[in-house]
């Protein structure tokens, strides 16, 4: 059974909701670049991804007599320059720290400046199924080797990105796969492979295939050093510390039997032989497919999703199982689907705290400082945001467990489990936060043009690109299509017009006039001109309020 494609009407709520899934933020300006454009031809732009072109780069000093100096951390590194070629400091705490902050301001920026395409959110999704913990890898080069990984084949191959996951150095440290040998099996990561990477914790394997998974994944490790040279992190395999032994399976996997191999090539051999095992069973499919459900539509499977949409998916990913674009080809048949753009399937989730964070940094129109220029404010910045989420109660780099984010896979809540009374007061203080006060640097900055910096939304920018400001009903119209998923009332957006465009007064030329004064003049004298951008603020933070903002 295919997966029925939607063969309504695609106008701006249709284009809102796929944008809104499938990026951090529908801003106007995204809206407009794809107006007009039909279903496939959205989605087709959307999953034509490119990897990034920028690297992370050292914004990163430590004290040396008395004096900030790039060069008493991390020394290999100049200043500016990346750090992503060069051997890991792994002696240096400090310098570590320093990488893997950077890291994390990198990877924020990334968010932010995304192109429009779905790259930003698929790395975020398979981060989610594959997920590492920075509190137990603390190692810059690790995690941008195991970043790339993710960027690279996001929308490849499901197999193949699991042959390479299974034997990433980041992934080995993460769940004991460098210790895992001949004389000391270690079932960790065997079980994570079928329990959350592919089958399910109900997929029907059983404890003997855990434990035979465990035995044909012996004797890889990685290494940083070559002797006492530092040497890039690379995976290696050591025949010696393999299981060369037969490994039997259960009648799940019909009592299939991977042969022992023995050589430099065991490892890939029977890798091989595990995994296509593993891909092989209809489970594997529908488990993947339920797991890009929950991200991409509703948290809650029912029924009739199952039907239609799961089910035929799944057919998708399975015969497709060969192809280099596999995922590409099934994130295409989803959101594309009609099942995609049912009425219960919009504005029904609640947003992480990505969602909400980043895409309220990208719909106010901020203007970070020049990386060319302004290094480590531009970066500071960025990692304020990743704070911004932390608090919000989604660590970037530091999901609770190795399966994720609850809100992707805990019944019976799911994403309203982002939403709890403290993350509510949380996630609202940080909305209002971007809205209202910006982003300031301190004085504690090597970099003289990086000291207080400061930076805001930019208000005229933003209802410019509204249809005609000048009439404050439109700007209340704007600014609701921007913020909210769900209509609101006439009767409200009245009242917000004259509260706070019109400032109580009943005619709309008292913004209109004001409007029109400033965008001719912004260095205007006149006083009610000057307060434009503030009654805009004031507009937007009071709207931010409603609970209406924080469903996608």
């Amino acid at each position: 059974m295919p997966v029925t494609p939607y063969s309504g009407s695609f106008g701006r709520e249709e284009l809102k909701h796929l944008l809104r899934r499938a990026m951090f933020g529908a801003t106007n300006a995204d809206l407009n670049h794809f107006a007009g454009q039909s279903l496939n031809q959205v989605v087709t732009a959307l999953l034509n991804t490119s990897m990034p072109t920028s690297v992370p780069l050292k914004n990163y000093w430590a004290m040396n007599g008395g004096q900030r100096d790039p060069n008493a951390m991390d020394p290999g590194v100049p200043f500016g320059s990346t750090w992503v070629t060069t051997p890991n400091v792994v002696a240096s705490v400090n310098a570590n720290v320093g990488r893997m902050y950077s890291f994390f301001s990198w990877t924020v920026g990334q968010m932010i400046h995304q192109d429009r395409t779905i790259h930003e959110k698929m790395r975020l999704f398979w981060y989610n199924h594959l997920a590492v913990q920075v509190s137990v890898v603390f190692n810059g080069l690790l995690w941008w080797r195991y970043d790339q990984l993710l960027r690279q084949q996001s929308l490849g191959n499901f197999r193949q990105l699991m042959f390479d996951i299974s034997i990433d150095p980041c992934m080995l440290e993460f769940l004991n796969g460098d210790l895992n040998m001949a004389s000391a099996p270690d079932e960790n990561y065997a079980r994570e492979l079928m329990e959350l990477y592919t089958l399910g914790v109900d997929g029907g394997y059983t404890e003997q295939d855990v434990q035979a998974a465990a035995r044909v994944l012996t004797g890889w490790n990685f290494r940083e050093y070559n002797g006492p040279t530092p040497i890039m992190p690379e995976s290696h395999f050591t025949a010696g510390n393999h299981t060369t032994a037969n490994k039997q399976f259960s009648s799940f996997f019909n009592n299939a039997v991977i042969q022992g191999q023995s050589g430099d090539n065991a490892g890939a051999t029977e890798l091989n032989a595990l995994l296509d095992m593993i891909c092989g069973k209809e489970e594997c499919s529908l488990f993947i497919c339920r797991q890009l459900y929950r991200f991409f539509v509703h948290g809650q499977i029912s029924p009739e999703a199952e039907a239609e949409l799961i089910v035929p998916l799944a057919e998708v990913f399975r015969a497709n199982s060969g192809a280099a674009d596999q995922m590409e080809i099934v994130m295409r048949a989803l959101l594309t689907s009609a099942h995609f753009f049912n009425a219960d399937n919009r504005a029904c989730m609640m947003m992480s705290p990505a969602d909400i964070v980043i895409g309220m940094v990208r719909k106010l129109k901020y203007t970070f400082p020049s990386e060319s220029t302004h290094l480590e404010a531009r970066y500071r910045m960025f990692l304020d945001i990743y704070y911004i989420c932390v608090n919000c109660e989604q660590n970037l780099f530091d999901p609770p467990n190795v399966a994720g984010w609850p809100a992707y896979h805990q019944s019976p809540l799911f994403d309203e489990i982002w939403v709890d009374s403290a993350a509510y007061a949380a996630r609202n203080f940080a909305v209002q936060g971007l809205i209202g006060q910006g982003f300031t640097t301190g004085t504690d900055f090597y970099q003289v043009a990086s000291r207080n910096v400061s930076i805001d939304p930019d208000y005229m920018a933003i209802v410019a690109e509204f249809n005609n400001p000048s009439d404050p009903d439109n700007v209340v119209d704007g600014c609701a299509d921007l913020l909210y998923t769900i209509p609101v009332s006439q009767g409200i957006k009245t009242t917000l017009k004259n509260q706070r465009l019109l400032l109580g007064q009943s005619s709309d030329v008292y913004w209109s006039e004001a409007y029109d004064l400033r965008v001719a003049d912004p260095n205007t004298s006149d006083q009610t001109a000057q307060m434009v951008p503030s009654l805009i603020n004031f507009l937007m933070l009071d709207m931010a309020k409603a609970a209406e903002t924080q469903l996608f």
